[in-house]
């Protein structure tokens, strides 16, 4: 097997586990099992940024020569889910600040909230508004990150598929 092509098959792996992390995290949702959905969320997440890392070339000169001659990802952005993942990843850090900063003031945390009105950012810690993830007072939203995974999913078997 081609080199490059190792590379494509996991991102095109990763991709699928993020289709269907989100998948169950909407069947979640329509059941309203608040936990799952949470849980959900966070694997449709680092999958996501799997797929990023798996395909950021920066990091690697060798995958950047083996990717470059094979499959065009300059118009494919996965960079705003990063800091969502790093929000995650360093939950540890972001909650001793936020512990810290912490007023005595209501708060969510790992509610669903759509609808809500008249909360301050810092109310939520962790909580799904409509399609957007809320987390440490910052917005993301989920639907381009699951379009921008089909979009990727589809450029990246018409590579396989052309050589």
């Amino acid at each position: 097997m081609e080199k490059w092509r190792i590379y494509i098959q996991e991102a095109l792996c990763q991709i699928d586990f993020a289709k269907r992390s989100y998948s169950e995290f909407e069947e979640a949702l329509r059941g309203s099992e608040t936990l799952s959905v949470f849980y959900k969320l966070h694997h449709f997440i680092i999958h996501a940024t799997n797929v990023d890392k798996l395909l950021d070339c920066k990091s690697s000169e060798q995958r950047a020569r083996l990717l470059d001659t094979h499959v065009d990802l300059q118009h494919i952005d996965l960079k705003s889910i990063r800091r969502l993942r790093n929000h995650l990843e360093h939950f540890d850090e972001r909650l001793d600040v936020w512990v810290e900063d912490h007023d005595g003031h209501a708060f969510f945390d790992m509610n669903i909230v759509t609808g809500t009105k008249g909360f301050p950012d810092k109310a939520f810690l962790r909580a799904l508004d409509g399609n957007t993830f809320k987390f440490y007072g910052e917005d993301f939203p989920l639907k381009p990150i699951l379009e921008s995974l089909e979009a990727l999913n589809a450029l990246l078997v018409a590579a396989l598929d052309a050589k």
